[in-house]
């Protein structure tokens, strides 16, 4: 009987205490978004960290952290290594397919930016992955610029205020 109660207190205490660290992970994500919402930007990533801290997988704050030093041209490399991190466990995020990739293209990663197109071409959405395919091209090719661009300009999403960049980039190259 006393080791019955032991045992029953031990699971109890334990599903507790994991119950407890998801909620300051939580909350502390809660933080930084609020922050992140309200422009500030470098409290945000503070309040991110911790929550990292608390558990390093936590899937939202590491695309959170990711888009966010994204931003910034000297924080490519670590926004890379968030996205990548959260990609490997929730593939099918175009939000975070389209940052890859663009990320990717911008440093030179052409490898791993078709490996981010062929994961768009199995989702079969034919306008983006077309975007995506002509962007690729236009920023890695040397030859049929002016073609590239106007298939890009055409496309539906070039009035996207996300994509027009791309379009930009493919006029400067």
């Amino acid at each position: 009987m006393v080791h019955r109660n032991s045992l029953i207190f031990l699971l109890t205490f334990a599903s507790l205490l994991v119950v407890n660290c998801g909620r300051k992970e939580r909350s502390l994500f809660e933080e930084g978004k609020k922050w992140e919402m309200a422009g500030e930007k470098t409290k945000a990533l503070y309040y991110y960290e911790l929550s990292l801290r608390e558990n390093p997988d936590y899937d939202p704050v590491l695309k959170r952290m990711g888009l966010l030093l994204a931003e910034s041209n000297q924080s490519i490399a670590t926004a890379i290594f968030y996205l990548e991190k959260y990609h490997k466990q929730k593939k099918d995020d175009t939000e975070v397919q389209r940052e890859l990739f663009r990320l990717y293209l911008t440093t030179g990663y052409e490898k791993e930016a078709l490996e981010i197109l062929e994961e768009i071409r199995f989702q079969g959405k034919k306008e983006t992955l077309e975007f995506f395919e002509t962007t690729y091209l236009c920023l890695t090719r040397g030859f049929k610029q002016k073609d590239y661009l106007l298939t890009l300009e055409k496309s539906p999403l070039a009035g996207d205020p996300y994509y027009a960049p791309w379009v930009r980039a493919c006029e400067t190259k």
